[in-house]
């Protein structure tokens, strides 16, 4: 008997950090009940293969006030005490708090922009944020994925980059499917990977979350006259790096069924069709069947 899709599969995250900005937002539920939700970043200088990386990490956390049963939250509780912590933003950067989240998973988040563009990223939630001693600073994940697709990463002209993308399948609450896209960084990672794991095996996962920011400038125009002023703008890069994994495909009864991740998968690509073609009815500004990218999923 394989894994069943009923449970959620694995998906940890762990973060400490400095805490840098803090925002909340309040309102109300359907029902009623009020909640406040949170958006903060964690800056997080972390050490791996010798080299040194600094990333601000976006985090969200939402709670109510109270329980269906009527009682106060804890989440609650503990959002009170977390918003009223130290950031960089008012106190500097020396005072701010250290931070860990330990109760986060990583979700799709995906939206299709006004031109009908499908956006596809991903975003960090935790039940669980509070204040941390002075420890390593980490952000990583532990995920169990079904591989749908392995290849070489090219740049913008073609040209492989020596790196490994492993996209994988997340088994989500309520039986629904999150696509991720993985990197494999290391020669020896990569070469490990391609030789022993395939495609519709079903491995464990941990590895390093980068969400880092730099600075682009470009000339504003290309003539013989004048003073230029460049162009500066800004590029985010948001990926989640494979640092280690399962030597191979787990055994048949740990493993998930190809035929119920193409169940989910196929709701999953339903929803987001659904999704396109909502925007386009609200903007009429496209053909009103929604544009899909064809799967080369070998099993679809």
């Amino acid at each position: 008997m394989s894994k069943s899709i009923e449970t959620q599969g694995q998906n940890k995250v762990n973060i400490v950090g400095k805490l840098l900005d803090i925002n909340v937002r309040s309102g109300k539920f359907s029902d009623g009940r009020d909640y406040e939700s949170a958006n903060f970043t964690i800056r997080v200088n972390q050490t791996y293969h010798g080299r040194d990386e600094v990333s601000e990490i976006p985090v969200s956390m939402l709670a109510s006030k109270y329980t269906k049963a009527g009682g106060i939250n804890p989440g609650w509780t503990q959002l009170q005490d977390f918003k009223n912590l130290k950031t960089a933003q008012m106190y500097g950067f020396d005072d701010a708090a250290v931070v860990r989240i330990n109760s986060a998973s990583l979700r799709e988040n995906n939206f299709v922009s006004r031109t009908g563009q499908l956006i596809n990223t991903w975003q960090i939630s935790t039940s669980f944020a509070g204040q941390a001693t002075a420890i390593a600073n980490v952000a990583s994940f532990v995920m169990d994925i079904f591989i749908l697709d392995m290849k070489p990463e090219e740049d913008r002209n073609g040209d492989t980059t020596g790196r490994l993308i492993v996209k994988g399948g997340v088994v989500q609450y309520g039986q629904t499917l999150d696509i991720f896209n993985f990197i494999v960084e290391q020669p020896d990672d990569v070469d490990f990977i391609e030789r022993n794991w395939n495609v519709n095996d079903t491995v464990t996962i941990q590895g390093r979350i980068r969400v880092t920011s730099t600075e682009e400038k470009s000339s504003g125009m290309n003539s013989s006259w004048g003073e230029d002023i460049p162009e500066t703008t800004v590029r985010t890069v948001r990926e989640l790096i494979i640092t280690k994994g399962d030597d191979q495909g787990k055994e048949e009864e740990f493993a998930y069924d190809t035929a119920d991740i193409k169940k989910l998968f196929n709701a999953r690509k339903a929803k987001i069709e659904q999704m396109q073609l909502d925007t386009q009815n609200k903007t009429k500004s496209a053909p009103a069947s929604a544009a899909t990218t064809p799967s080369k999923y070998s099993w679809e």
